[in-house]
């Protein structure tokens, strides 16, 4: 199924993204950091539901935020919701993927009369920081944002991109594929990626241990699938086990590396969330 090119006015600005109609549960897809909607190319397809995977901004086709504005994972909610209600979903499902797991989470237990349930693939939770590291935090936050912006990096072509990408991320071409062509702008020095580059910048502040724990309590009553990539060495052993013990969570253990839905196995993902959706809210 080929999926519909949507572009919506959310308060002012312009974000956009792709729809699968495959059922009626409705789903919104937030995809990881410097990625975009097509990272759901390859699963999207093969779920029961009416996927809505949004370009999130400062990524893909969306808007690029101004000076003043940052890009902390929860300043990314208010675009969410606003999503959500000119759809006219007064409740949804999330499915996320790394750093759009970690925002689907944390909107989770912020909202949870709204999230009727959410599947996370490889992320749950961001590193965390301590309290007493805040300043210097803030203080790496400000030099970082306040240093003259870098060059432009230019590249001749779209296969060349493609395989700075996969040297970056350790994917392979295919997997890697529907990302960066939509990922890239075409110029007339050549080929440059659409993302805002103050993505890669530091935040002003972590969050700590402490904000880790009221959000996972939060997660008690709600229905969520984990699903951790085997083959990724992302998370650290105590970030992973902290996932794990997460209550109420589902998690499962699946082969292949930190993008396992854009790999050779992405059916038998697929087949493991409908299963969970099947099931588990029909409880």
């Amino acid at each position: 199924m080929q999926p519909e090119e949507f572009t919506l006015d959310i308060a002012g600005v312009t974000l956009a993204g792709k729809r699968w109609r495959n059922g009626s549960r409705p789903v919104l897809a937030l995809h990881g950091w410097l990625d975009n909607a097509a990272t759901f190319d390859f699963l999207a397809p093969l779920l029961d539901a009416d996927i809505v995977a949004i370009d999130l901004a400062g990524h893909g086709h969306s808007h690029h935020r101004p000076l003043q504005a940052a890009y902390n994972i929860w300043d990314d909610l208010p675009d969410i919701l606003r999503v959500a209600d000119a759809l006219g979903w007064a409740q949804f499902n999330l499915l996320g993927h790394s750093r759009g797991a970690i925002i689907a989470t944390l909107l989770t237990a912020v909202f949870p009369e709204r999230i009727t349930s959410s599947v996370m693939l490889d992320g749950l939770i961001p590193d965390t920081r301590p309290d007493s590291e805040f300043l210097d935090q803030l203080a790496l936050h400000l030099r970082e944002h306040l240093a003259p912006a870098g060059p432009v990096t230019f590249y001749p072509s779209v296969e060349k991109a493609l395989h700075a990408r996969c040297i970056a991320s350790g994917m392979t071409e295919i997997s890697a594929r529907p990302i960066v062509e939509r990922g890239l702008l075409r110029t007339e020095d050549g080929w440059i990626w659409r993302s805002d580059r103050r993505l890669r910048l530091p935040s002003a502040m972590r969050l700590s241990d402490a904000h880790i724990d009221a959000i996972v309590t939060r997660l008690v009553d709600k229905k969520h699938l984990l699903l951790l990539a085997t083959s990724d060495a992302k998370h650290s052993q105590v970030r992973r086990e902290r996932m794990k013990q997460t209550p109420r969570l589902n998690w499962q253990d699946v082969s292949g590396g930190h993008h396992f839905h854009l790999e050779e196995g992405v059916a038998t993902i697929a087949e493991k969330i409908n299963e969970f959706w099947s099931e588990s809210l029909s409880d």
